[in-house]
């Protein structure tokens, strides 16, 4: 490739919101998966959800909240990962997009949730919650990359 042709290709990637890691390809989106069941039943926040807690208590009625599972995705742009869930349904996440203003996910919960989100890195979004044990299953989702 000459050297007008490759600082073309950047300047597309750069036009996009893409910038290339090393071998040209994007930088993989780490997608921190975190599961939770928010019951009415007396209990504490367990800490692993104290911030999925922040971020949800005002929405949600529930006297305690603990973790039940957590998994670690890292995705390439259009790459599917997915979570087996609790509940026995399966949870997908595919990278669409990344730019400076964040990740644009795709997200499916199996029967319960399709939607497309745009996420600042290191934030957390809540993608949706299923009735699990006379409780909740709540999920969230923080992209890093």
């Amino acid at each position: 490739m000459k050297w007008h042709d490759a600082i073309a290709v950047l300047g597309l990637l750069a036009a996009v919101g893409l910038t290339p890691a090393r071998g040209g390809a994007a930088e993989p989106v780490e997608v921190r998966v975190l599961v939770c069941h928010a019951a009415a039943a007396p209990g504490n926040v367990d800490g692993a959800c104290r911030k999925l807690h922040g971020k949800i208590g005002a929405q949600f009625r529930y006297e305690s909240l603990k973790k039940l599972q957590s998994q670690s995705l890292k995705l390439g742009l259009n790459q599917v990962g997915s979570v087996k869930l609790p509940n026995g349904k399966s949870l997908t996440v595919r990278p669409l997009q990344v730019d400076d203003s964040g990740v644009l996910l795709a997200v499916d919960v199996e029967g319960a949730v399709r939607t497309d989100v745009k996420v600042a890195n290191g934030n957390l979004v809540v993608i949706g919650a299923d009735a699990y044990r006379a409780g909740k299953l709540v999920i969230s989702l923080e992209p890093r990359w």
